[in-house]
Formats: structure tokens, C-alpha cells, sequence
């Protein structure tokens, strides 16, 4: 029975009534107009506070099973390493990992799910999101909508390569050289536009219940996302520096009050943290 629950879950994910996809996808960000995008994270906060939200959430996806056997290499043949990273599953442990996460996560009253198009991260969502209906309450329904940037397959080879070598770890040890520190800070605000297009898209614009928006996505990436929208928000030097040195384990959150850019690090309590 609890297999049968995962697979609807993971087919739920995939489903067309559910999943949207971002209308605007950016290009990547090598090639992006960089000043545009500098502007998405402000325009991000704006048009969010403007709706009446007033946290956003960055959640890391749960534990993963590696590429398959024989699946190709990013130098290789980038495109199908792409789709085969993005059809990696959760496996047992990750979906344990959402079920433990879900007490917290549904406690704080969220409008909507974005998320990244790799599976592992949609799946997440779905099972963190997991409602309780009882004879005198329907669980509400949270669409779940795609950001194609989220996944930073393709978006930068500064970031892919830097990443690939380095692996994971806090976002300050990107930010060793001006071209990375660059290059991250690109990609976040190239991510920022596409929740952008989402938030003010066809059905989110009109939804007025809950006060924060996530966003599922993946590792050290998710913080570069959330450096641009806590200084998009007027984030103080010591969050900013919360955003730099957290390493964000799986299932983990970054929440950002849009208020003034404070940070709060969303986890399972007493859980190890894990890279």
C-alpha cells in the first residue's frame, strides 16, 4: 500500500491537471542580458509582497537515486544527460525523508509549489505537500508548477563545471573567484524571472489563500537563488551571510521573509544534516 501511494504520488507529479509549465523559460544564463535579469529579484519581491505574500521557500530535494547505468555524459552529450538527470527517482530513504519533512512544510500556510523539472525534486514536492482530508475538511489543492531554470542543467558552464569538480557544499565556497560569484549570482536571477513569470501567470496571480511560495530544487543552486531574493528584499550583512554558509541537506528549506530579507533555515528537528 505504501508503494502504491508513492507511485501516485510520482504519477501525480507528472500529470498534465497538475503540472504547468513556466511559459517564460529563460535562456541560459551564459548568454542571458545580464542586466535584465539584475532586476528579477527585485521584481520578484515586489510583485510577491504586492499579492500578499509575505515568505518565499527554497527547498532542497530528498535523496535521489544516481544516473543510471550507461546514461551519458554532461561533456559528451549534454542534451540526454540533461533528461537523464532530470528522470532520477527518490529513493526509500528520500520519500522517509519527505515524510518527516511534511510536518513542517505543511505548517506553513502555502499558496503554491514551483519546482524544478527534474523528477527528484517534483517528487519531493508531492511528498511533502502530502494533506490530510477528514469528513469535515477537503484538503486544499496545491498546483504544482514548473521553473525550467530551477534544474541548472544548460543554464551556465561556470556553475555546471564549478559544481561537477567541487561538488556539494555552502555557496561562500563558489564564490572564491569574481567570474563564479558572477556566474551563481546570473543564475539566480535568471531563476527569479521565471518565478516571476509564474507568479504573475494565468491562475497564481488570482489565488489569495496562504502567504508563501516554494520552490523545489537542487543543492548549493537553490542558495544562489535565495542570495538574490534576500538582497532583493533588503536581506542585513548577517543574513546574507546565513545564505552563504548554509549547507542545505535534503528536504531542508530556506524561508525568506520578504519584509526585510531575514532568514530561517526550515529542517527536521534534531535530524542529521546530510550533504
Amino acid at each position: 500500500a505504501e508503494q502504491s501511494e508513492r507511485d501516485n504520488m510520482a504519477e501525480a507529479a507528472d500529470a498534465p491537471p497538475v503540472v504547468a509549465e513556466d511559459a517564460a523559460a529563460a535562456p541560459a544564463a551564459d548568454t542571458a542580458d545580464a542586466t535584465a535579469a539584475a532586476a528579477n529579484s527585485v521584481s520578484l519581491v515586489e510583485a510577491a509582497k504586492a499579492v500578499g505574500l509575505t515568505k518565499l521557500l527554497f527547498v532542497r530535494h530528498a535523496s535521489s537515486h544516481k544516473m543510471r547505468d550507461g546514461a551519458a555524459s554532461r561533456a559528451d552529450a549534454p542534451h540526454d544527460w540533461k533528461f537523464d538527470d532530470q528522470m532520477r527517482c527518490l529513493t526509500d530513504k528520500g520519500w522517509e525523508q519527505c515524510e518527516a519533512a511534511s510536518e513542517w512544510f505543511n505548517a506553513m500556510n502555502m499558496r503554491a509549489i514551483l519546482s524544478s523539472p527534474a523528477r527528484r525534486a517534483t517528487d519531493t514536492a508531492m511528498g511533502m505537500q502530502k494533506q490530510i482530508e477528514t469528513e469535515g475538511k477537503q484538503a486544499d489543492v496545491l498546483y504544482l508548477r514548473l521553473v525550467e531554470s530551477a534544474h541548472p542543467a544548460g543554464m551556465s558552464e561556470v556553475c555546471e563545471a564549478a559544481f561537477e569538480t567541487r561538488g556539494y557544499g555552502p555557496l561562500r565556497s563558489f564564490h572564491d573567484t569574481e567570474d563564479m560569484k558572477a556566474a551563481f549570482s546570473d543564475y539566480g536571477e535568471i531563476v527569479c524571472g521565471g518565478m516571476l513569470a509564474q507568479l504573475q501567470g494565468p491562475g497564481l496571480s488570482e489565488a489569495t489563500d496562504g502567504e508563501c511560495l516554494a520552490l523545489f530544487g537542487h543543492a548549493v543552486f537553490l542558495n544562489a537563488i535565495a542570495l538574490q531574493v534576500a538582497l532583493g528584499a533588503g536581506a542585513a550583512e548577517g543574513e546574507v551571510e546565513k545564505v552563504l554558509d548554509m549547507d542545505l541537506g535534503e528536504t531542508q528549506g530556506i524561508v525568506i521573509e520578504l519584509s526585510d530579507g531575514s532568514i530561517t533555515h526550515m529542517k527536521v528537528e534534531d535530524a542529521p544534516i546530510e550533504a
